[in-house]
């Protein structure tokens, strides 16, 4: 058999695909990145959040001070559910940032090309090539209308929620739900108001039947947003940009950004999302970022999860072999299971519970538990073991004292989702333990590329 073109093609050059090839080609393969869009481009449907494991990834990757360079720092968060709310720092040296997506995506490709991986754009991927049930390579559209065949060691999809990597090689889903909320946002100058007393803190996310979050992104500019019920999305549709300032005016955080000014450029959003595991690896073939896991955007993980992906995928190709792969994959699903039904949650069209806001007050008043709060976000912790059992079962006691009845079935509907999400933890570290010892040393000799 000829040696392959490439030992990676990687299809989408984003932050996944960019961030696999850098890491790759570092490592000495021969990496290929296609997308179909001129890069660097803007993703119009990304908030572009990234969590400090996030900014971690991006200095490994050497663009770390250049996204610091013009997105601001988000040390300070402000959560709001019913009528509590908290603010959440992050340690020194931590905070969430929120680049624009063009130079994001610009920086991490010039990073792979500089790393050695070549990038062709404007280059349509129309079908992965097999010998035998393996992968084996792509064809390919220029935008000239050539079509090549390119044949590989490895395929890789970073080609998005809707990646045809993943048709291709028959990925099943699982885990996965239709998305209960649409979400619209644009782009305002910041005021002189953000700076001032009235917002002591730089992120916002308030909760309700809306919910309404403000990101600070580049050059002085706010990226504000209203996250309404899927079943009101129709109507935002037709015009976006009336539905979101009557939603943002409703709110007394949001309202004074926006009233009567006009964003920068147009409105966008999204709807009918899915959220999904997929199979994240095959003979031959392998997923990363959103092409196989999909997550609420809620929780602003996205970005985050793409990047640790791509680092600890690059870890597992080094290894050549398909049982390592399929580890890989095993260990993505237990890594990402806390934030996808934490997302989940916090994405649901119900109001916040009385417990829910009760026990918001309670981490207000004591710092210990803010800083508990802040390791979710941080992945340090799962959020169903972020604050302690007596902290929940003491502000349970309060609401019953006031009266507030409705707030023990809340708890009791909680511990069952509890329960569910520990079940499945379990589960998967079974699959993974079992994915482990199919990837020792002398089977992963026994099916080496």
């Amino acid at each position: 058999m000829s040696r392959p073109d490439f030992d990676i093609v990687v299809v989408g050059a984003r932050c996944a695909g960019a961030a696999l090839g850098t890491f790759a080609a570092r490592a000495g393969a021969r990496v290929l990145l296609l997308d179909r869009d001129r890069m660097p481009s803007d993703q119009v449907l990304s908030t572009h959040q990234v969590h400090p494991r996030g900014m971690d990834v991006l200095d490994e990757l050497g663009v770390g001070d250049d996204v610091r360079a013009r997105a601001p720092a988000s040390p300070r968060i402000r959560l709001v559910k019913g009528d509590a709310a908290v603010d959440l720092r992050f340690t020194a040296g931590r905070a969430e940032f929120c680049p624009r997506r063009k130079r994001l995506d610009g920086l991490l490709q010039a990073a792979a090309v500089a790393a050695g991986a070549e990038l062709r754009d404007r280059t349509r991927v129309d079908d992965v090539v097999f010998e035998g049930e393996r992968a084996a390579g792509v064809r390919t559209q220029g935008h000239d209308g050539a079509r090549t065949t390119i044949r590989a060691a490895l395929v890789v999809g970073a080609d998005g929620r809707h990646s045809r990597v993943a048709r291709q090689v028959g990925a099943q889903e699982y885990l996965g739900y239709d998305a209960p909320r649409a979400i619209y946002w644009g782009y305002w100058n910041a005021p002189a108001a953000w700076y001032g007393d009235d917002y002591p803190f730089d992120m916002y996310l308030g909760h309700g039947r809306h919910i309404r979050v403000i990101f600070q992104t580049d050059d002085d500019q706010l990226l504000i947003a209203g996250v309404p019920p899927v079943d009101e999305a129709a109507a935002w549709r037709r015009e976006p940009l009336a539905a979101l300032r009557a939603s943002l005016a409703a709110n007394p955080v949001t309202g004074p950004l926006t009233e009567g000014r006009d964003p920068d450029g147009k409105v966008r959003g999204t709807f009918r999302e899915r959220y999904f595991f997929r199979r994240g690896a095959g003979p031959g073939w392998a997923l990363v970022g959103d092409a196989g896991h999909h997550k609420d955007f809620v929780v602003g993980d996205g970005i985050t999860e793409a990047l640790l992906q791509a680092r600890s995928l690059a870890a597992a190709i080094a290894r050549q072999s398909d049982p390592a792969l399929v580890q890989w994959w095993r260990e993505r699903d237990l890594e990402a299971l806390p934030p996808y039904y934490w997302g989940q949650d916090e994405g649901k069209v119900a109001p916040p519970g009385v417990l829910e806001a009760a026990v918001l007050r309670r981490v207000s008043r004591r710092p210990a538990l803010a800083r508990r709060m802040v390791r979710v976000p941080e992945r340090q912790s799962s959020p169903y073991d972020a604050l302690p059992l007596p902290v929940i079962l003491a502000a349970l006691a309060g609401c019953l004292l006031r009266g507030q009845a409705r707030a023990l079935p809340e708890f009791l509907a909680q511990a069952r989702r509890v329960r569910q999400y520990r079940g499945e933890v379990a589960a998967r570290r079974r699959l993974l333990e079992d994915a482990v010892a199919q990837a020792l040393p002398e089977h992963a000799r026994a099916s080496g590329w």
